[in-house]
């Protein structure tokens, strides 16, 4: 069975680049959730989602293949068939004014001037922004839900600040997990 780390947060505190690090620095597959919520064959990017039980469907058979995997993103509405696989959890939080300028340069530097205005992508990225501005009051992700979904973890959780560098931040993680790992060992010899 897979077991692994999920790494949330909001939009632009930095979830992703961390579990790409994470996951290198561990040897793991890393998982982009952003992959499997949103279709890729639309005209327009970040339009259409996929159907929930699709996206349980494909993610459970891409982490099927590995024994270890970090995924990185917001699993809001499909996480019930993944929870037992965590062994870790990562709660990113950064401030409103830094996730809004990352994920602006971020889309642009993807996208170009279809971000803007007069763009096709423009009302898209717009709506966007607004989520992640209000992230931390009544977004889609919200910061109250995801630090509820935290509390009922069966795993450890650490919270990480996302404007702390990503090596620092994955240096941290791959400690904890490395400790815990060693002390899972140390159990099983011992039994």
């Amino acid at each position: 069975m897979s077991r692994g780390i999920i790494i949330f947060g909001s939009p632009g505190s930095g979830t992703t680049s961390l579990g790409r690090k994470v996951a290198k620095q561990l040897g793991f597959q890393h998982f982009d959730l952003d992959d499997y919520l949103w279709r890729w064959d639309t005209p327009i990017p970040f339009t259409v989602t996929r159907p929930r039980e699709e996206r349980i469907k494909l993610l459970l058979d891409d982490i099927s293949k590995f024994s270890h995997f970090v995924m990185s993103g917001s699993m809001d509405s499909y996480n019930a068939p993944f929870v037992p696989l965590f062994d870790l959890a990562v709660l990113v939080s950064a401030p409103v004014k830094t996730r809004v300028e990352r994920v602006k340069a971020r889309e642009l530097a993807r996208f170009g001037e279809r971000m803007l205005p007069g763009g096709d992508m423009f009302e898209t990225h717009k709506n966007f922004l607004d989520g992640v501005r209000r992230y931390d009051t009544d977004g889609s992700p919200c910061r109250r839900v995801h630090e509820q979904w935290a509390s009922t973890l069966p795993c450890p959780v650490l919270y990480m600040d996302g404007t702390v560098t990503i090596e620092e931040n994955a240096g941290h993680i791959v400690e904890q997990y490395s400790s815990m790992s060693l002390s899972n060992l140390t159990m099983a010899q011992d039994e």
